[in-house]
Order: structure tokens, then C-alpha cells, then sequence
């Protein structure tokens, strides 16, 4: 790939249920909210990134939908009232999935290459699921960092503590749903503390039943009320990850 005028980021879940897609949602709009322009691509097949943006139940236009049926990807595209820029999955029946693994290698890096980036600055999100290996998918992802969402619970922590042992630089984590009024939970978050090396934890989402509220308004937390608790979390993550991208001394 030529001279990349982006950052490209993939999150993913250490195991299904963790908040993987309300993870990539909120950070997409807080770092939409910070200054910085923001596309997302949805890489799972659920397609249900596209409820956090507003998108309504009867669209189920999506560029994996466009790349198997040849039709212009570019036409899937949707900008949310922040102008964040987000690509669904669509809505793909499950016996045309397969088609996908028919696709180039490189077709991700292709479309990249045809998007004309306003700015440097900006951050491509990849929700990418937690049943798919990164380095084993069915095509060439060139990626800068890699966050892992976990959570405190015993099962999360059990795959966690397993991942510790082998990150690499592009490895940053992000534990989700913290309640500390849970003892298990706050004894799990301590020993997450003393198992990471701190500069490879981006952040915390806290447990905020504000969350819950604002899916089932088919939006973000971070613009139903800034405010929240669960808000300000998700600014600090996305101050955190911009950090981490583009000034010399990382996070």
C-alpha cells in the first residue's frame, strides 16, 4: 500500500458479549467530537454496529453487501449528524457469506486506496469480530493498533490474562461494563492492573445503565447526555487513542 494518510485501528472483543460494538460506536463519535474525522467499518456479519448511529431496521444497504453483489460500496456509506462516516456490514444472506472468501486479499487495502482522505488526521475503526483471528481472516489487514475489549468478569479475564503474555506494540486493551461495587469484579481489575503493564490499558468503560438507554434510542451514549459518567470515559479513551497515533511519546 502507498504512503498511508490514516490510522487504522481494530477493535475487538477477547470473546463474544463483552461491548465490542458499543466499544467501536462511542469512540467513533468522541473522536469525531475531539476534532478528528473518523470512518468505521463494520466487519461483522450481525450488522448490528449500525443501530448505534441511527440507522433505521429497514436499511440494509452495507458495503460487504455491495462487494458480493458488485455494486458500488461507496454507495453504502452513512454520516451520522456528527459526521462521523460509517460503513454496515449489510444485510447478507447467510448463504452468501461464503462469497466473501472468494474476494482479493487486498480488497480492503483497495478500497482504502480509493478513499480520498480530507485530513492526516484521521482514524479508521474496525469492528471486527471476536470468531475471527485477525491474523488468520480472509484478508490483508495493514493495521496500526489493535484494541482488545474485555471485561471483568471471570470468563473475560480467564482469555485475558492469556493475551497478556503475547502482545506486541500495536496490543492496547480496554476493559468494559467496570462495576467496583462488585467485589469479584474489582478484585479481577486489580489483578488486570497488576498483570498490564498500565501504558497497554487505554481505559475503563464504567458499568452506566445511560448505555442501555441510548442504544434503545438507536444512538450513542456520548451524544445522548456528554455528561455521563459513561460519556467522559469514552472522551478520555478517544484523547487516550488519539495520543497513542499521532504524538511521539504515545499514550
Amino acid at each position: 500500500m502507498a504512503k498511508k494518510d490514516f490510522k487504522l485501528v481494530v477493535v475487538q472483543g477477547i470473546k463474544g458479549g463483552v461491548g465490542c460494538t458499543t466499544i467501536t460506536s462511542n469512540l467513533a463519535v468522541a473522536l469525531t467530537k475531539v476534532g478528528l474525522n473518523v470512518l468505521v467499518f463494520d466487519f461483522c456479519k450481525n450488522n448490528d454496529l449500525r443501530l448505534h448511529f441511527g440507522m433505521g431496521l429497514d436499511r440494509f444497504e452495507g458495503f460487504h453487501k455491495s462487494l458480493i453483489e458488485n455494486t458500488p460500496w461507496l454507495n453504502s456509506a452513512f454520516s451520522d449528524k456528527n459526521k462521523t462516516v460509517f460503513f454496515p456490514f449489510g444485510q447478507v444472506p447467510h448463504t452468501d457469506l461464503n462469497s466473501l472468501n472468494s474476494l482479493d486479499p487486498n480488497y480492503f487495502n483497495d478500497i482504502l486506496n480509493q478513499i480520498d482522505f480530507e485530513s492526516k488526521n484521521t482514524i479508521i475503526l474496525v469492528d471486527y469480530p471476536s470468531y475471527s483471528s485477525v491474523s488468520d481472516c480472509y484478508f490483508n489487514l495493514d493495521f496500526d493498533l489493535k484494541l482488545t475489549v474485555g471485561t471483568c468478569e471471570v470468563s473475560s479475564y480467564s482469555k485475558l490474562s492469556t493475551k497478556f503474555r503475547t502482545t506486541t506494540d500495536q496490543d492496547l486493551f480496554v476493559i468494559n461494563r467496570y462495576n467496583p461495587e462488585n467485589k469479584l469484579e474489582s478484585d479481577i481489575r486489580t489483578l488486570i492492573s497488576t498483570d498490564l503493564i498500565q501504558l497497554k490499558l487505554l481505559g475503563v468503560i464504567f458499568e452506566d445503565e445511560f448505555i442501555h438507554q441510548a442504544l434503545a434510542q438507536n444512538t450513542s451514549v456520548v451524544d445522548l447526555n456528554e455528561f455521563y459518567k459513561s460519556s467522559k470515559d469514552f472522551y478520555h479513551l478517544a484523547m487516550r487513542l488519539n495520543a497513542s497515533l499521532f504524538d511521539e511519546n504515545g499514550v
